[in-house]
Protein backbone atom coordinates (compact mmCIF):
# COMPACT_ATOMS: atom_id res chain seq x y z
CA UNK A 1 0.00 0.00 0.00
CA UNK A 2 1.69 3.20 -0.67
CA UNK A 3 2.13 5.95 1.24
CA UNK A 4 -0.35 8.88 1.66
CA UNK A 5 1.33 12.32 1.27
CA UNK A 6 -0.49 15.05 3.39
CA UNK A 7 0.48 18.37 2.12
CA UNK A 8 0.36 21.57 5.01
CA UNK A 9 0.48 25.24 5.01
CA UNK A 10 3.70 26.93 6.90
CA UNK A 11 0.77 28.60 8.91
CA UNK A 12 -0.89 24.87 9.81
CA UNK A 13 2.67 23.51 10.64
CA UNK A 14 3.50 26.55 13.19
CA UNK A 15 -0.28 26.05 14.93
CA UNK A 16 0.71 22.42 15.09
CA UNK A 17 4.32 23.11 16.62
CA UNK A 18 2.64 25.25 18.73
CA UNK A 19 0.37 23.08 20.14
CA UNK A 20 3.39 20.34 20.71
CA UNK A 21 5.66 22.91 22.37
CA UNK A 22 2.33 23.58 24.94
CA UNK A 23 1.87 20.06 25.54
CA UNK A 24 5.10 18.98 26.11
CA UNK A 25 5.99 22.34 28.83
CA UNK A 26 2.59 20.81 30.82
CA UNK A 27 3.95 17.23 30.74
CA UNK A 28 1.65 15.67 28.57
CA UNK A 29 0.99 14.85 25.37
CA UNK A 30 -2.60 15.33 24.83
CA UNK A 31 -4.93 18.17 26.47
CA UNK A 32 -6.31 16.76 29.97
CA UNK A 33 -10.12 18.00 31.09
CA UNK A 34 -10.17 18.43 34.89
CA UNK A 35 -12.85 16.48 36.59
CA UNK A 36 -14.88 17.83 39.02
CA UNK A 37 -14.61 16.21 42.60
CA UNK A 38 -17.25 14.00 43.61
CA UNK A 39 -18.78 14.61 46.45
CA UNK A 40 -18.36 11.73 49.67
CA UNK A 41 -20.10 8.94 49.27
CA UNK A 42 -21.48 6.18 52.09
CA UNK A 43 -19.25 3.54 52.42
CA UNK A 44 -20.39 0.30 51.12
CA UNK A 45 -19.95 -3.07 53.55
CA UNK A 46 -20.84 -5.46 51.24
CA UNK A 47 -23.48 -6.95 53.68
CA UNK A 48 -20.45 -7.77 55.97
CA UNK A 49 -19.84 -6.70 59.36
CA UNK A 50 -17.11 -4.49 59.66
CA UNK A 51 -15.97 -1.48 57.35
CA UNK A 52 -15.39 1.87 57.74
CA UNK A 53 -18.12 5.28 58.46
CA UNK A 54 -18.00 8.08 56.12
CA UNK A 55 -18.37 11.31 58.56
CA UNK A 56 -18.75 12.89 55.42
CA UNK A 57 -21.74 11.64 54.31
CA UNK A 58 -25.28 10.79 54.87
CA UNK A 59 -25.76 7.89 55.10
CA UNK A 60 -22.42 7.14 56.47
CA UNK A 61 -22.54 3.33 55.12
CA UNK A 62 -24.75 0.73 53.43
CA UNK A 63 -25.34 -2.62 53.17
CA UNK A 64 -23.87 -2.90 56.56
CA UNK A 65 -23.96 -6.41 58.27
CA UNK A 66 -26.53 -9.43 56.84
CA UNK A 67 -29.80 -7.56 56.77
CA UNK A 68 -28.14 -4.95 54.80
CA UNK A 69 -28.19 -2.09 56.62
CA UNK A 70 -27.87 1.76 56.04
CA UNK A 71 -26.36 3.69 58.83
CA UNK A 72 -26.91 7.18 59.80
CA UNK A 73 -24.86 9.79 62.20
CA UNK A 74 -27.10 11.79 64.85
CA UNK A 75 -25.16 14.47 66.71
CA UNK A 76 -26.58 15.72 69.71
CA UNK A 77 -24.75 18.54 72.33
CA UNK A 78 -23.97 16.74 75.13
CA UNK A 79 -25.68 17.70 78.51
CA UNK A 80 -23.62 20.56 81.03
CA UNK A 81 -24.73 19.89 84.08
CA UNK A 82 -24.79 22.52 87.63
CA UNK A 83 -21.77 24.74 88.15
CA UNK A 84 -19.34 23.35 90.93
CA UNK A 85 -20.24 24.34 94.43
CA UNK A 86 -17.92 27.86 95.03
CA UNK A 87 -17.87 28.59 91.49
CA UNK A 88 -20.35 31.76 91.12
CA UNK A 89 -20.61 33.05 87.79
CA UNK A 90 -23.53 35.82 87.53
CA UNK A 91 -25.52 38.25 89.21
CA UNK A 92 -28.21 37.31 92.21
CA UNK A 93 -31.60 37.94 91.58
CA UNK A 94 -31.73 37.25 87.55
CA UNK A 95 -34.75 37.72 86.10
CA UNK A 96 -36.16 34.86 83.41
CA UNK A 97 -37.46 35.98 80.22
CA UNK A 98 -39.41 33.98 77.94
CA UNK A 99 -39.14 35.71 74.83
CA UNK A 100 -41.73 35.20 71.30
CA UNK A 101 -39.63 33.02 69.09
CA UNK A 102 -39.58 33.52 65.14
CA UNK A 103 -38.52 30.41 63.97
CA UNK A 104 -37.79 31.11 59.99
CA UNK A 105 -34.92 30.63 57.30
CA UNK A 106 -32.32 27.61 58.08
CA UNK A 107 -34.13 27.64 61.95
CA UNK A 108 -36.99 25.96 60.40
CA UNK A 109 -36.54 22.23 60.10
CA UNK A 110 -38.62 21.13 57.35
CA UNK A 111 -38.21 20.00 53.42
CA UNK A 112 -40.82 20.80 51.13
CA UNK A 113 -44.38 19.11 51.72
CA UNK A 114 -43.09 17.56 54.85
CA UNK A 115 -44.78 18.89 58.27
CA UNK A 116 -42.48 17.20 60.91
CA UNK A 117 -39.48 18.70 62.12
CA UNK A 118 -35.77 17.42 60.74
CA UNK A 119 -33.27 18.48 63.48
CA UNK A 120 -30.36 16.47 61.71
CA UNK A 121 -30.99 17.93 58.37
CA UNK A 122 -30.88 21.71 59.61
CA UNK A 123 -28.32 22.98 62.55
CA UNK A 124 -29.04 26.39 62.97
CA UNK A 125 -32.36 24.82 63.34
CA UNK A 126 -31.64 21.84 66.33
CA UNK A 127 -29.59 24.70 67.72
CA UNK A 128 -32.56 26.90 67.91
CA UNK A 129 -34.43 24.06 69.69
CA UNK A 130 -32.35 23.37 72.02
CA UNK A 131 -32.66 26.92 73.47
CA UNK A 132 -36.08 27.20 73.54
CA UNK A 133 -35.38 24.12 75.65
CA UNK A 134 -33.31 24.95 77.81
CA UNK A 135 -35.34 28.58 78.62
CA UNK A 136 -38.32 26.66 78.96
CA UNK A 137 -36.57 24.20 81.37
CA UNK A 138 -34.73 26.42 83.64
CA UNK A 139 -37.96 28.76 84.01
CA UNK A 140 -40.01 25.46 84.92
CA UNK A 141 -37.64 24.27 87.45
CA UNK A 142 -37.39 27.66 88.97
CA UNK A 143 -41.25 27.39 89.71
CA UNK A 144 -42.48 29.02 86.52
CA UNK A 145 -44.90 26.25 85.06
CA UNK A 146 -47.92 27.36 87.10
CA UNK A 147 -47.34 30.54 84.86
CA UNK A 148 -47.57 29.13 81.23
CA UNK A 149 -50.86 28.80 80.98
CA UNK A 150 -51.44 31.05 78.07
CA UNK A 151 -48.65 29.56 74.83
CA UNK A 152 -49.26 29.51 72.03
CA UNK A 153 -47.84 28.55 68.40
CA UNK A 154 -48.29 29.68 65.01
CA UNK A 155 -47.39 28.75 61.81
CA UNK A 156 -47.24 30.15 58.16
CA UNK A 157 -47.06 28.75 54.30
CA UNK A 158 -45.68 31.66 51.84
CA UNK A 159 -47.17 32.13 48.41
CA UNK A 160 -45.39 28.30 46.34
CA UNK A 161 -47.93 25.68 45.55
CA UNK A 162 -48.09 22.41 47.77
CA UNK A 163 -47.60 19.32 45.58
CA UNK A 164 -47.18 15.54 46.48
CA UNK A 165 -43.72 15.37 46.00
CA UNK A 166 -41.65 13.60 47.91
CA UNK A 167 -38.22 15.01 48.77
CA UNK A 168 -34.93 13.72 48.22
CA UNK A 169 -33.89 10.96 50.86
CA UNK A 170 -37.32 10.28 51.77
CA UNK A 171 -39.62 7.62 50.38
CA UNK A 172 -42.87 9.39 51.22
CA UNK A 173 -44.70 12.07 53.04
CA UNK A 174 -44.81 12.26 56.49
CA UNK A 175 -48.32 13.67 56.84
CA UNK A 176 -49.72 12.08 60.12
CA UNK A 177 -53.02 11.90 58.68
CA UNK A 178 -54.34 8.81 56.51
CA UNK A 179 -53.76 10.36 53.80
CA UNK A 180 -51.32 13.27 52.45
CA UNK A 181 -52.81 16.45 53.36
CA UNK A 182 -55.76 14.95 55.11
CA UNK A 183 -57.04 13.92 51.96
CA UNK A 184 -57.13 17.51 50.78
CA UNK A 185 -56.65 18.43 46.61
CA UNK A 186 -57.52 21.88 46.70
CA UNK A 187 -53.85 24.30 46.96
CA UNK A 188 -55.46 26.51 49.29
CA UNK A 189 -56.48 23.79 51.87
CA UNK A 190 -53.27 21.58 51.64
CA UNK A 191 -51.18 25.34 52.15
CA UNK A 192 -53.11 25.57 55.20
CA UNK A 193 -52.20 21.93 55.92
CA UNK A 194 -48.87 22.86 55.91
CA UNK A 195 -48.71 25.93 57.95
CA UNK A 196 -51.46 24.45 61.09
CA UNK A 197 -49.30 21.08 60.56
CA UNK A 198 -46.10 22.02 60.60
CA UNK A 199 -46.69 24.28 63.91
CA UNK A 200 -48.39 21.29 65.39
CA UNK A 201 -45.88 18.70 64.85
CA UNK A 202 -43.08 21.35 66.58
CA UNK A 203 -45.40 21.94 69.34
CA UNK A 204 -46.06 18.18 70.36
CA UNK A 205 -41.90 17.79 69.72
CA UNK A 206 -41.41 20.66 72.32
CA UNK A 207 -44.01 19.29 74.99
CA UNK A 208 -42.24 16.14 74.46
CA UNK A 209 -38.93 17.15 75.31
CA UNK A 210 -39.76 19.06 78.14
CA UNK A 211 -41.39 16.55 79.77
CA UNK A 212 -39.00 14.37 80.20
CA UNK A 213 -36.94 17.07 81.45
CA UNK A 214 -38.95 18.50 83.58
CA UNK A 215 -42.12 16.04 84.50
CA UNK A 216 -44.03 19.13 83.54
CA UNK A 217 -47.19 18.96 80.92
CA UNK A 218 -46.43 22.04 78.96
CA UNK A 219 -49.43 23.12 76.96
CA UNK A 220 -49.49 24.41 73.75
CA UNK A 221 -53.03 26.78 71.91
CA UNK A 222 -52.38 25.69 68.43
CA UNK A 223 -53.66 28.95 66.50
CA UNK A 224 -54.86 28.88 62.94
CA UNK A 225 -51.86 29.61 60.49
CA UNK A 226 -51.45 32.47 57.80
CA UNK A 227 -51.68 31.02 54.10
CA UNK A 228 -50.28 33.14 51.84
CA UNK A 229 -51.05 30.66 48.87
CA UNK A 230 -50.87 32.48 45.15
CA UNK A 231 -50.84 36.06 46.87
CA UNK A 232 -48.13 37.64 44.23
CA UNK A 233 -44.94 38.75 46.01
CA UNK A 234 -45.55 36.65 49.39
CA UNK A 235 -42.35 33.92 48.87
CA UNK A 236 -39.68 33.78 51.21
CA UNK A 237 -38.56 33.23 55.18
CA UNK A 238 -41.19 36.23 56.06
CA UNK A 239 -44.28 34.23 54.85
CA UNK A 240 -42.86 30.36 56.16
CA UNK A 241 -41.93 30.33 59.53
CA UNK A 242 -43.91 29.82 62.99
CA UNK A 243 -44.08 32.11 65.74
CA UNK A 244 -43.88 30.74 69.33
CA UNK A 245 -45.36 32.69 71.56
CA UNK A 246 -44.68 31.68 75.51
CA UNK A 247 -46.84 34.87 76.79
CA UNK A 248 -45.14 34.38 80.25
CA UNK A 249 -44.17 37.22 82.46
CA UNK A 250 -40.44 37.54 84.00
CA UNK A 251 -39.90 35.26 86.72
CA UNK A 252 -37.12 36.37 89.18
CA UNK A 253 -34.77 33.69 90.65
CA UNK A 254 -32.46 34.27 92.99
CA UNK A 255 -29.06 32.78 90.91
CA UNK A 256 -29.09 32.63 87.19
CA UNK A 257 -25.90 29.92 87.08
CA UNK A 258 -28.53 27.59 85.53
CA UNK A 259 -29.89 29.65 82.89
CA UNK A 260 -28.74 28.93 79.07
CA UNK A 261 -28.29 31.67 76.92
CA UNK A 262 -30.88 32.46 74.14
CA UNK A 263 -29.94 32.18 70.12
CA UNK A 264 -29.61 35.23 67.46
CA UNK A 265 -33.07 34.40 66.56
CA UNK A 266 -34.62 35.42 69.63
CA UNK A 267 -35.76 38.39 69.79
CA UNK A 268 -35.05 40.87 72.93
CA UNK A 269 -31.34 41.31 74.74
CA UNK A 270 -29.34 38.29 74.83
CA UNK A 271 -28.11 37.25 78.63
CA UNK A 272 -24.78 36.92 78.86
CA UNK A 273 -22.95 34.61 80.65
CA UNK A 274 -19.05 33.45 81.57
CA UNK A 275 -17.30 30.38 80.91
CA UNK A 276 -17.18 28.25 84.26
CA UNK A 277 -16.27 24.74 85.97
CA UNK A 278 -18.58 22.35 85.39
CA UNK A 279 -19.70 18.37 85.74
CA UNK A 280 -21.05 17.58 82.18
CA UNK A 281 -22.34 13.97 81.12
CA UNK A 282 -19.11 11.80 79.54
CA UNK A 283 -20.09 8.91 77.32
CA UNK A 284 -17.40 6.45 76.72
CA UNK A 285 -17.45 2.69 76.79
CA UNK A 286 -21.26 1.94 76.45
CA UNK A 287 -21.50 4.21 79.62
CA UNK A 288 -22.30 7.26 81.00
CA UNK A 289 -20.14 9.37 83.50
CA UNK A 290 -20.50 12.84 85.17
CA UNK A 291 -16.65 14.57 84.77
CA UNK A 292 -15.38 18.03 85.47
CA UNK A 293 -15.15 20.00 82.82
CA UNK A 294 -16.05 23.51 81.40
CA UNK A 295 -19.27 25.58 80.48
CA UNK A 296 -17.82 27.52 77.83
CA UNK A 297 -19.75 30.19 76.09
CA UNK A 298 -19.33 31.06 72.50
CA UNK A 299 -19.05 34.11 70.44
CA UNK A 300 -22.60 33.44 69.87
CA UNK A 301 -23.95 33.40 73.74
CA UNK A 302 -23.96 29.57 72.74
CA UNK A 303 -23.05 26.78 75.55
CA UNK A 304 -20.88 24.08 74.86
CA UNK A 305 -19.83 21.58 77.24
CA UNK A 306 -15.83 20.84 76.81
CA UNK A 307 -12.95 19.46 78.42
CA UNK A 308 -9.51 20.36 78.74
CA UNK A 309 -6.72 19.52 75.80
CA UNK A 310 -4.76 17.29 78.40
CA UNK A 311 -7.51 15.57 79.76
CA UNK A 312 -9.32 14.88 76.28
CA UNK A 313 -6.09 13.06 75.40
CA UNK A 314 -5.82 11.21 78.71
CA UNK A 315 -9.35 9.83 78.29
CA UNK A 316 -8.64 8.81 74.57
CA UNK A 317 -11.83 10.94 73.74
CA UNK A 318 -12.23 10.22 69.73
CA UNK A 319 -12.48 12.72 66.65
CA UNK A 320 -14.66 11.92 64.44
CA UNK A 321 -13.79 13.51 60.91
CA UNK A 322 -13.81 11.47 57.72
CA UNK A 323 -13.70 8.02 57.41
CA UNK A 324 -13.15 6.04 60.51
CA UNK A 325 -12.87 1.94 60.46
CA UNK A 326 -16.00 0.55 62.66
CA UNK A 327 -17.75 -2.89 63.62
CA UNK A 328 -20.45 -4.82 64.88
CA UNK A 329 -19.66 -7.86 67.35
CA UNK A 330 -22.09 -9.61 68.14
CA UNK A 331 -24.61 -7.17 68.98
CA UNK A 332 -21.79 -4.51 70.56
CA UNK A 333 -20.88 -1.67 67.82
CA UNK A 334 -17.25 -0.08 67.98
CA UNK A 335 -16.26 2.83 65.81
CA UNK A 336 -12.07 3.71 65.64
CA UNK A 337 -11.81 1.04 68.45
CA UNK A 338 -14.11 2.46 70.78
CA UNK A 339 -16.81 0.83 71.95
CA UNK A 340 -19.76 2.81 71.29
CA UNK A 341 -22.42 0.41 73.18
CA UNK A 342 -24.67 -2.47 73.17
CA UNK A 343 -27.49 -1.80 69.48
CA UNK A 344 -30.86 -1.38 70.79
CA UNK A 345 -34.39 -1.66 69.00
CA UNK A 346 -35.96 0.99 67.99
CA UNK A 347 -38.60 0.54 70.21
CA UNK A 348 -37.66 1.87 73.03
CA UNK A 349 -35.86 5.09 71.38
CA UNK A 350 -36.77 8.51 72.40
CA UNK A 351 -38.15 9.29 68.82
CA UNK A 352 -37.93 13.11 69.85
CA UNK A 353 -34.27 12.67 69.15
CA UNK A 354 -33.59 11.14 66.01
CA UNK A 355 -34.19 12.15 62.85
CA UNK A 356 -36.25 9.20 60.94
CA UNK A 357 -35.34 10.64 57.58
CA UNK A 358 -38.92 9.34 56.23
CA UNK A 359 -38.87 6.10 57.67
CA UNK A 360 -38.90 4.47 60.76
CA UNK A 361 -34.89 3.13 62.02
CA UNK A 362 -34.79 -0.53 63.01
CA UNK A 363 -31.82 0.03 65.64
CA UNK A 364 -29.70 2.32 67.19
CA UNK A 365 -26.49 2.50 69.86
CA UNK A 366 -25.27 5.64 71.39
CA UNK A 367 -24.28 8.02 72.13
CA UNK A 368 -20.73 8.08 72.38
CA UNK A 369 -18.64 11.56 72.95
CA UNK A 370 -16.39 12.66 70.77
CA UNK A 371 -14.34 15.89 70.68
CA UNK A 372 -16.09 18.87 68.23
CA UNK A 373 -13.54 21.41 68.11
CA UNK A 374 -10.76 23.07 69.69
CA UNK A 375 -10.91 26.56 71.22
CA UNK A 376 -9.47 28.10 73.61
CA UNK A 377 -11.62 29.73 76.60
CA UNK A 378 -11.54 32.22 79.59
CA UNK A 379 -12.25 30.30 82.61
CA UNK A 380 -13.93 32.20 85.53
CA UNK A 381 -11.27 31.60 88.54
CA UNK A 382 -9.35 29.55 86.12
CA UNK A 383 -7.84 31.59 83.05
CA UNK A 384 -7.21 30.80 79.87
CA UNK A 385 -7.35 26.87 78.94
CA UNK A 386 -7.19 25.23 75.40
CA UNK A 387 -10.15 23.74 75.59
CA UNK A 388 -11.93 20.88 73.37
CA UNK A 389 -15.75 21.48 72.39
CA UNK A 390 -17.59 18.31 72.73
CA UNK A 391 -20.93 16.56 70.81
CA UNK A 392 -22.62 13.09 71.74
CA UNK A 393 -23.21 10.88 68.33
CA UNK A 394 -25.39 8.04 67.83
CA UNK A 395 -25.73 5.70 64.97
CA UNK A 396 -29.46 4.75 63.90
CA UNK A 397 -29.99 1.49 61.70
CA UNK A 398 -32.49 1.56 59.13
Amino acid sequence: MGKKIIRLTETELKKILKKVIIEQKNGQLAPSKKSKPKPPQADNWNFRDKGTLNFMSNPAAVDVGEEGFTIRIHNSVTNVGQDKPGKETTEPNEEITLNTHEIAGSSLPYPDNMVKPYFDMYPDAKKLFEDIVNLFVVYINNGGGPKLTNVTIKGSADSARPNLNVPKGFSQLDHPSSKPYNGLTDPTEMNQYLADTRASEYAKVLKKVIKDKTGFDLNIEILKGDNFYGQSGKRGDEYRKIILTPNAEPLTVPDKKDLKPTSTSTSGEKVKFTSSVANIEYYSDGKGNNIEGYRVVDSNNYVWPAISREQFEYLGTPIFDKTISSEIKGNQFYVGGKLVGTIKSSDNAPDYQFSTMGKKFKYYVGPITYGYAFRKADIQGVGEVDTVYLNDAYFLFY
